[in-house]
């Protein structure tokens, strides 16, 4: 199985008006041309996940529709779990990916989550990944993943161009 982590992309902050939560920050310009970039760079390194799976917040949704389009032109499996919002918690995440049992999938989140999870795939719990905005990191598992389980192929961040 294969597991592409993203942090989503750079955001607004609240502003007070038409911001006015954590849930409700869109993409900022800058985050939406990390997302456009991170999506050519998974084209080039061929990788297209059966499943998305995203936090329900609006920015990873958006996120999540600019780097994955074809998932949802192909009508493929997309899902937003309330479960990846902030603070979610790598056993948790498992459990949701046991759910669906893909080859492949990506999961698009927030820090410090997305961080946490990579370092307890690869067994490194006590030490944190941090990953830019729109950074990804690329894990593979010979089965369903756990924890300690993953080869970490790749981390790269938003400024990342596939050979």
């Amino acid at each position: 199985m294969k597991i592409l982590v993203i942090r989503h992309a750079d955001a607004l902050d609240t502003n007070g008006n038409s911001i006015r939560t954590d849930f409700d920050r869109p993409l900022s310009e800058k985050g939406i041309k990390q997302a456009l970039r991170l999506k050519k760079g998974l084209l080039k390194a061929d990788f297209l996940p059966e499943i998305v799976l995203s936090s329900p917040l609006i920015r990873t949704n958006q996120t999540s529709k600019l780097v994955f389009p074809e998932v949802f032109s192909q009508n493929k499996s997309f899902f937003e779990r309330s479960e990846l919002k902030p603070g979610a918690h790598p056993e948790i995440i498992c459990k949701i990916i046991k759910e669906y049992n893909p080859k492949s999938i990506a999961l698009v989140g927030h820090m410090p989550d997305v961080g946490v999870f990579v370092s307890w795939l690869i067994g490194a719990s006590g030490a944190n990944i941090e990953m830019e905005k729109c950074g990804a990191a690329l894990l593979e598992f010979h089965g369903l993943p756990r924890e300690g389980t993953g080869s970490l192929r790749w981390l790269v961040g938003p400024e990342w161009k596939y050979r």
